[in-house]
């Protein structure tokens, strides 16, 4: 039986289970997400844009640091899932999966301030358009700006 939306992968749940330090996902993420904009580009459709600024609007309207999160990872998810690309939405998946392990929650709370968030917020708003606005360089250069950033506050360097 295929896995669903209701029913996740197999292979995620095993892999999930994997202990990967939050230095080991940012490594991944920066030499991974830059690279998807081409597919966004290539493959977004209007409803992805769409589902983009709702959770972009989503994370700004947060009330509290664990909303805003969700709507994080949310927002993650909505530009793999622009990839129209079964793998790359699986690896996201799995990113998302190792964003809520203990570790990496512990680091988000104590790095994301009120200013930080709202950098954050203000630079999802620019990727999304760049990508709406189909402008592959551009899109790549926030992606990697906000990843490099990320890390910074989350692991000092």
């Amino acid at each position: 039986m295929k896995p669903g939306p209701s029913q996740p992968d197999p292979w995620l749940l095993e892999a999930s289970g994997m202990h990967t330090s939050p230095a080991e996902l940012m490594e991944a993420r920066i030499l991974i997400e830059p690279m998807i904009a081409n597919l966004i580009v290539r493959n977004g459709t209007s409803a992805d844009f769409l589902r983009m600024e709702e959770c972009c609007t989503r994370g700004e309207n947060a009330v509290s640091m664990p909303e805003f999160e969700v709507w994080d990872g949310a927002l993650h998810q909505a530009i793999a899932d622009a990839t129209h690309n079964t793998f790359i939405k699986q690896v996201f998946q799995l990113m998302n999966r190792v964003r809520e392990q203990g570790d990496w929650g512990a680091l988000k709370m104590r790095s994301l301030t009120p200013e930080r968030r709202r950098a954050y917020e203000q630079e999802h708003r620019a990727l999304v358009n760049a990508l709406k606005d189909r402008d592959e360089d551009r899109a790549r250069g926030l992606i990697m700006e906000h990843l490099v950033r990320i890390r910074h506050n989350l692991l000092g360097y």
